[in-house]
């Protein structure tokens, strides 16, 4: 299930096992405090336990499942991050124990950093806490808001998710600063979220993207200057652009399909399908396809010592505003 689906499905009863995995911290931890709290375990001592994934092996995680709780109506059996190297003896153990669960667990696999192992295992409920879409996390926002009693333009709210990359983890932590500042007024505004609102290092990548397809050199040049580059630092705004345009590209050649089936296809939000719109417009697929075939040669060319990185991020910005003028 999804993440938003968490909430009402605890309300009709809980699952016997879960497992929390998504790229959004925030929404990962949420989930498994969301679980937590639906339980209401009063005796945690005895009846709520948490173990390491780290070298633990499926024996103990399910002996420790097989205890009944004391004093409480469930155990709550947490794993952190037990993903291990495939391996059919621990597979096949922990499978039999989800086929016959003591009803009185509730065991959570809590894996932030992947789930491989547990795929095609049946009777774990996962819970994907990957980045929500834009209309939930508005959701969000305005009903954080509103419980301060602060007003919020739409512009600013949009701004706010893209200049955090749709992550809930900074924009929880952004919402709160926001919320200080604004407790006099009660009005959030754009102006306010550009000035206090450090931008994703994605975002700023997509901005530049987006001054390059309009063919505006000037702000593309003042924002690849504020990068204050240091060194290694192009690679975190050389392969973001990269595969930026391989997105582009992907998008130019498959017109044909909707914004949902690109997102799919590409493993990314719709959303973020729709912010390509103007990229895909400024080139044909034909200099879409230069254009990526450069930045890779590029990015070879910082590795191998022949280009300074500074000095590769500028050509790179340069080259594509040519292209354009060409493609128009």
């Amino acid at each position: 299930m999804k993440y938003v689906e968490l909430k009402n499905s605890l309300k009709s009863g809980h699952k016997n096992a879960y497992l929390i995995t998504g790229d959004d911290r925030f929404l990962c931890y949420d989930a498994l405090s969301k679980i937590e709290d639906s339980i209401s375990i009063q005796i945690k001592d005895m009846n709520s336990v948490s173990i390491s994934g780290d070298g633990v092996s499926a024996k103990e995680i399910v002996e420790a499942a097989n205890i009944y709780p004391f004093g409480d109506e469930f155990r709550l059996v947490v794993v952190k991050d037990f993903n291990p190297k495939k391996n059919e003896e621990e597979f096949n153990r922990i499978q039999n124990y989800l086929s016959a669960p003591l009803n009185s667990t509730i065991l959570v696999f809590f894996n932030l950093s992947g789930s491989e192992f547990f795929n095609g295992m049946k009777g774990l409920e996962v819970v994907d806490c990957s980045k929500l879409d834009a209309a939930h996390i508005k959701m969000y926002i305005k009903n954080n808001l509103a419980k301060n009693e602060i007003m919020a333009s739409e512009d600013a709210i949009d701004k706010l998710i893209m200049f955090s990359s749709f992550d809930m983890t900074k924009i929880v932590s952004e919402l709160e600063k926001l919320s200080a500042y604004v407790a006099d007024s009660k009005q959030l505004t754009s102006e306010i979220v550009e000035e206090f609102v450090v931008q994703d290092n994605d975002f700023k990548v997509f901005e530049l993207a987006e001054f390059l397809a309009k063919g505006d050199a000037v702000n593309a040049f003042k924002l690849i200057d504020s990068f204050m580059f240091k060194p290694g630092s192009a690679f975190m705004i050389l392969s973001p652009l990269y595969n930026n345009y391989r997105r582009v590209l992907f998008a130019a050649i498959n017109r044909e399909k909707t914004n949902q089936e690109l997102a799919e296809l590409l493993g990314i939000k719709e959303y973020a399908i729709k912010m390509l719109g103007n990229q895909v417009k400024a080139f044909s697929p034909k200099t879409l396809k230069i254009i990526v075939d450069m930045l890779g040669d590029l990015d070879y060319k910082i590795k191998a010592g022949e280009i300074k990185e500074n000095i590769a991020i500028k050509l790179a910005a340069t080259n594509i505003l040519n292209l354009r003028g060409k493609n128009e």
